[in-house]
């Protein structure tokens, strides 16, 4: 049987299951089978991919590691990149959220100042319409009092000369 001899890189590999050459005369098949010398270099070509395979073995193993750290040196950078970017996110979100409550602070304490501006002017409505109201109180006063002196004097007036024309309308009557 003869050994197929595949060159894959600089690896020989030997396929041990492939078919023999076989070639179809009358009816029957006949193996052509191979000579001494050229079963010897074939060992020899196996023996020496045999000594080649630790040496191949060990650059896949090499390579395979060299992945393994590339691999895990990039899950390290992404993993760096992630608590970076997240730590970077609460900080900034921690920031706006300040910014936003000093905004918040400065427009209360703003419509806070207003308001109280707002009340004083009505404050001072106030007072000027309560000191209006008492002047206009004092001066109703003044103008009752006047009407009651007038109304007394009159009253006083009247009563001096009510008996007189009492006293006329009796001798009036009396005629």
């Amino acid at each position: 049987m003869k050994k197929l001899i595949i060159q894959k890189g600089n690896v020989q590999r030997v396929n041990p299951a492939a078919p023999p050459p076989r070639t179809d005369t009358g009816g029957q098949m006949k193996n052509i089978r191979t000579t001494a010398p050229a079963a010897r270099s074939t060992m020899k070509d196996d023996f020496s991919s045999l000594k080649e395979a630790p040496a191949a073995i060990q650059r896949i193993r090499l390579n395979a590691q060299h992945e393994l750290e590339m691999a895990r040196k990039m899950r390290a950078d992404a993993q760096r990149y992630q608590q970076e970017t997240a730590t970077k996110s609460r900080s900034e979100a921690q920031q706006l959220i300040l910014r936003t409550r000093l905004a918040t602070q400065r427009d209360v304490e703003e419509l806070i100042r207003q308001a109280s501006e707002e009340i004083q002017k009505l404050l001072a409505d106030i007072r000027m319409i309560r000191i209006t109201a008492q002047e206009e109180l004092a001066a109703q006063n003044k103008f009752t009092d006047a009407a009651r002196l007038c109304s007394m004097s009159l009253a006083i007036k009247g009563n001096y000369k009510k008996p007189e024309r009492k006293k006329k309308k009796q001798l009036a009557a009396a005629k």
